[in-house]
């Protein structure tokens, strides 16, 4: 009983139909991959479909159908010979894409001329806390993946233990593109900087935000062609500005409200003074004019998210977790850090791109574009970078390979300003199935060769016709 059970469980594995309905899914479903990546990304389709535990038992399911197509033709024959390595080139390539798959790196690496680095920045995020007492080093004590479905957001909370000890850290809430709204959180004199809220209003368009003085460098702002800055001392206001500038200073009193300086394009600088909160002034830029909402002497910025309800032109939105430690709160964009206060700890929480080492640095030299004749239209750029003392010249048809690792040039990056490229980009790839592919390739390969040469010449229907011909005459 046992084993006409187990029979028709291998009869089934090894079945041509399994075989044919295997095939018919996994192309619709790298079709459905397609169209996935076209229309969010690679990295979408990647988590959605390809790197899906169901892709995995699709996969794992066609390695048992081919197997048990191998064996089931037991005893093996010479004409099976071509049949078989055919089918061990499918089991050898399959399992080089999922060794590729399990510890292969695909990511990328962006450098400006002069500058070295050796973390290769991957597509998945990953929650990092970090732990610290007074006198002591930080410790990493969280170390997590997380892997949202990046269309749509997420209120399911995702629990996460420190290690070494028994405090835990919440995921709230997380929302693949959100809008932010920052406000100012007044602080005790010494313990905040110096904010202000300005509103710009006219006939076309309405601006309002909070600007805080961070550093001596100050603030900047820009709302289209305008340019708007806070900063701590009087600016020269001597020299015309390209582009219409505003200016915030204090002038050496952080406790009265900014003075305000405004000028269009190539003219000079109008002083406006010291405005009070909630005047409305003209700018003289069209019709807008101009309201200072609110000044705080000492302020911290906090800031609040919530899901993007339609698209923006010209902004993705920010992608946002918020997370919860010893009983507080804060928002992360992707990229960012924030600390928490707990006992005599201090934990340093940071929502960012997963980084590989490469156990190497990689110095571009140089950088260099060649563009179509007469236009501005890239041709093909390419870098020359430094790799173990070593100068190599990457461009889009040459990449390099050092260290398993491979480096293709990929993009660059433009500075706004100057309108001159700022950074070289590079993708970085390593595939450690990368030869377990091209080994189960070639057995493929060889094995329809000789399906073909140990095929019979006759087969046994044509060698029946043949003799009953013969014994006619």
């Amino acid at each position: 009983m046992i084993s006409k059970v187990f029979g028709r469980i291998f009869d089934f594995f090894a079945s041509l139909q399994l075989a044919v309905g295997l095939i018919l899914t996994l192309a619709v479903v790298l079709g459905t991959g397609t169209v996935y990546e076209s229309k969010y990304g690679a990295h979408v389709a990647a988590q959605l479909v390809y790197r899906s535990w169901w892709m995995q038992v699709l996969l794992w399911v066609f390695i048992l159908n081919v197997a048990a197509a191998a064996i089931s033709r037991l005893p093996w024959k010479k004409q099976h010979v071509g049949f078989l390595i055919t089918h061990l080139g499918i089991i050898i390539l399959l399992m080089g894409g999922w060794v590729q798959q399990r510890r292969g790196v695909d990511g990328i690496l962006a450098l400006a001329p002069g500058e070295s680095g050796r973390m290769v920045r991957m597509d998945e995020a990953a929650l990092y806390v970090f732990r610290t007492e007074p006198g002591k080093n930080y410790e990493l004590v969280v170390d997590e993946t997380l892997d949202f479905d990046l269309r749509y957001p997420s209120s399911k909370v995702r629990t996460f233990d420190l290690a070494g000890e028994e405090k835990q850290i919440k995921i709230l809430n997380f929302y693949p593109k959100a809008t932010r709204n920052v406000e100012a959180e007044s602080m005790p004199k010494g313990k905040g900087v110096p904010a202000l809220k300005f509103t710009l209003s006219g006939s076309r368009a309405t601006f309002s935000d909070w600007m805080f003085l961070q550093n001596e460098k100050g603030t900047t702002n820009e709302l289209g062609p305008a340019v708007l800055r806070f900063v701590k001392d009087k600016p020269d206001l001597s020299k015309a500005p390209e582009k219409p500038t505003m200016y915030f200073y204090l002038e050496g009193n952080a406790e009265l409200s900014p003075k305000v300086a405004v000028a269009r394009a190539g003219e000079k600088f109008r002083e406006l003074g010291r405005i009070p909160t909630n005047k409305t002034t003209p700018l003289g830029w069209m019709d807008f004019e101009l309201t200072l909402g609110d000044y705080r002497p000492a302020a911290i910025p906090r800031a609040s998210y919530s899901p993007m309800e339609k698209p923006i032109p010209g902004f993705d939105g920010y992608q946002v977790v918020e997370a919860e430690l010893a009983g507080q709160k804060l928002w992360l964009e992707l990229g960012a850090s924030g600390q928490i206060s707990a006992g005599n700890y201090l934990y340093y929480v940071q929502y960012a791109r997963r980084q590989v080492d490469l156990k190497f640095d990689v110095a571009l030299k140089s950088f260099k574009i060649d563009y179509y004749e007469g236009t501005v239209r890239p041709k093909e750029y390419s870098s020359v970078v430094e790799v173990a003392g070593q100068e190599h010249l990457i461009s889009m048809n040459e990449p390099l390979k050092h260290g398993g690792f491979t480096f293709y040039q990929a993009s660059y990056e433009m500075d706004e300003a100057t309108n001159k490229p700022k950074a070289s980009v590079f993708s970085v790839n390593y595939d450690p199935g990368r030869a377990i592919k091209y080994f189960g390739s070639l057995m493929m390969c060889l094995g329809i060769i000789s399906m073909f040469y140990f095929k019979p010449k006759y087969s046994g229907t044509t060698k029946a016709l043949m003799r009953r011909k013969e014994n006619e005459e």
